[in-house]
Formats: structure tokens, C-alpha cells, sequence
């Protein structure tokens, strides 16, 4: 199945028509508006991922390819310094796919969960939030008592965790391509080296 690229993933995005409905100063932004910059966020994420998975293929054919050379006097050491690059290459692009919200730092765990705590009430964007009501009437009771701004922050809270999330995909992806390039670079080196020493 082939992977959308940016570009497909911003154009399944909602738009936004800022001549229609441009809020006033005293209305802030739309709810609309505040959806558009979360699924904005979310693309780039989904986005990191299918680049992160191109790149384990990449590395996977580089892998297979380095196996079928003979291992032949000095090939074996640049043979097995190609398979070491591309596997790390591969550890990070999962790490990359299974990246999530960084962890807090123990000295303040309390006060960052307790803040945690009253945005996510007010967030009925994340499964995980709205799982924590009992029923769905209980949902749509604690929807309907909520108030339109704690609504909105909620929003951009869950946007602000999600584009950190992505920043450090992006920063891991970062890094994962610069490994498979120096793999590429070995992995020339081994098929040259035969025609080298000729």
C-alpha cells in the first residue's frame, strides 16, 4: 500500500476560509479554526511515520543486498559495518513510529499531572479522554456542562502535545537519515571495493 505524502495528507485536511469567517478580537479563533491547526499537527505526525517506514524498507533492501556479496577478506569488516548502520538506522525509525508524549521530569510530576488533569476534562477530542467517562450519557452530560473556551483550550493543549510529539519525530527521523547515508556510503564502498582491487 503505498504511503500518502504530505502534500495528500494537508489536502485531506479541513480548510478554513479566513474571508468567510474571520473571528473578531473579542471572539478568538473558531472552533474551526483551532480543529484546522490540530489536524494540521497530526498530518505532519502521520507524515513522520510514513517517511520513518519508507526509511526501514530502505534499510531492509540495503541489508539483504549486503548479504547476498560474498565475504571475502576485507569485505567481511565493511559488510558488517553496512548491516550495523542500516540496523540502527531501523532501531530509530521505530523509535520514531513509537514515539509518544515525552514523559514528565520527576521534579514536577505533581504539578504538571494536576494541570494534565483540568485540560483532559474539557477534551473530548482523544479517545483516551472521552474513555474516561462511565457511559455516553455521562459523556454528553460533561459536553454539554462544558464551557466553549475550556473547549478551546482543551484544543490547543492537544494540539501543543501533539506538535511536540511530531518535533521529536522529525528530530529522530533527522537522525535516522543521516545513519542510512553513511550506510549508503559503505554499502557503495563494498560493491566498488572488488572492482578496486582488480
Amino acid at each position: 500500500m503505498a504511503t500518502a505524502t504530505f502534500e495528500e495528507e494537508l489536502l485531506r485536511a479541513p480548510t478554513y476560509d479566513f474571508q468567510q469567517s474571520s473571528p473578531t478580537p473579542q471572539q478568538g479563533p473558531s472552533f474551526a479554526e483551532l480543529l484546522g491547526i490540530l489536524n494540521y499537527n497530526q498530518g505532519l505526525v502521520e507524515f513522520a511515520d510514513n517517511k520513518a517506514g519508507s526509511l526501514i524498507l530502505l534499510n531492509s533492501l540495503l541489508i539483504a543486498a549486503v548479504g547476498a556479496l560474498p565475504s571475502s577478506g576485507s569485505l567481511g569488516s565493511f559488510k558488517l559495518a553496512s548491516v550495523v548502520l542500516c540496523s540502527a538506522a531501523v532501531y530509530v525509525c521505530f523509535q520514531v513510529i513509537s514515539s509518544k508524549e515525552a514523559p514528565a521530569d520527576d521534579s514536577r510530576f505533581t504539578k504538571r499531572a494536576k494541570s494534565a488533569e483540568d485540560w483532559q476534562k474539557s477534551d473530548f477530542l482523544f479517545f483516551g479522554c472521552i474513555n474516561k467517562h462511565k457511559t455516553g450519557d455521562d459523556f454528553c452530560r460533561a459536553f454539554g456542562r462544558s464551557a466553549n473556551n475550556a473547549r478551546c483550550r482543551a484544543v490547543l493543549q492537544r494540539t501543543y502535545v501533539i506538535a511536540q510529539i511530531a518535533n521529536r519525530k522529525f528530530a529522530q527521523y533527522k537522525t535516522a537519515q543521516q545513519i542510512t547515508s553513511v550506510a549508503l556510503v559503505v554499502w557503495v564502498a563494498v560493491n566498488l571495493l572488488p572492482f578496486a582491487a582488480v
